[in-house]
């Protein structure tokens, strides 16, 4: 194939961006799951909650809350209580408002950023201890939050080897982000049974530093019609983390 061909081919393809969803959203208000936190997989480091919430604004918003508390036996590595809130259009599933809230070792923070109306920019809003800063970055492609993300690749229609990109508001930063399904299924034992997953493997490079080595996350989501959130492994600053499911109320059958 002649380099004008593969070049041709090349603008032929389509942009990289998310899986279309998969039909009625496979989750309701009130849903709740909960997950054990543990470093390494040996040390229990504490616990997170996502949720549902009653609608808003006549239902017109959705917010997506998270909750997350480091235990006692923790507390020598590092102590953090955190909350983070997005608001979500549940017919796009496109974040208006994404506000991350945490008290790490004493230190408070706090980021915030408005994602709608889809502009050319995204600006976040930092604060730690009280110093306040703005950062602006470019869009580049559909631009979520670290919970609005979590929900719409539930809501998606995955299937072994498909691809995705996105923009990625999370922990104060921008980020770009690509996704791929592993190409077979895997079966993971949680409270509700052994279940067929899906894992999802994301790489996560800061905008403003293209250059620096990317962060990775793992995902596993059920492939039932609640398609739940089964387990997540990412990277701390004490190493690697692993959320594992190990209750759900309010769940879609």
């Amino acid at each position: 194939m002649t380099l004008a061909a593969l070049a041709a081919l090349a603008l032929a393809a389509p942009p990289c961006g998310l899986p279309l969803p998969a039909g009625p959203l496979p989750w309701s208000t009130g849903e709740t799951l909960t997950y054990d936190l543990d470093l390494l997989g040996i040390v229990k480091a504490g616990t997170l909650e996502l949720s549902v919430e009653r609608p808003m604004s006549g239902g017109r918003i959705v917010p997506l809350r998270a909750r997350a508390r480091t235990d006692a036996s923790f507390a020598n590595l590092t102590r953090i209580a955190a909350v983070a809130l997005s608001w979500v259009d549940p017919r796009t599933l496109r974040p208006e408002r994404y506000r991350e809230e945490a008290d790490e070792n004493g230190v408070h923070k706090v980021g915030d950023a408005k994602l709608a109306p889809p502009g050319a920019d995204v600006t976040i809003t930092y604060e730690v201890a009280g110093r306040r800063s703005t950062a602006t970055y470019a869009r580049q492609g559909e631009a979520l939050d670290a919970l609005s993300a979590l929900y719409r690749l539930r809501a998606a229609h995955l299937a072994p080897g498909d691809t995705f990109c996105l923009d990625l508001v999370a922990r104060g930063r921008y980020w770009r982000v690509t996704g791929t399904v592993a190409p077979r299924t895997e079966k993971v034992q949680t409270p509700l049974g052994r279940l067929e997953t899906l894992r999802v493997d994301a790489s996560l490079r800061r905008a403003n530093a293209p250059n620096a080595p990317p962060s990775a996350i793992h995902l596993w989501i059920s492939r039932d019609p609640a398609r739940l959130l089964v387990g997540v492994v990412g990277e701390v600053d004490a190493g690697p983390v692993r959320a594992m499911l190990t209750a759900a109320r309010g769940v879609r059958r």
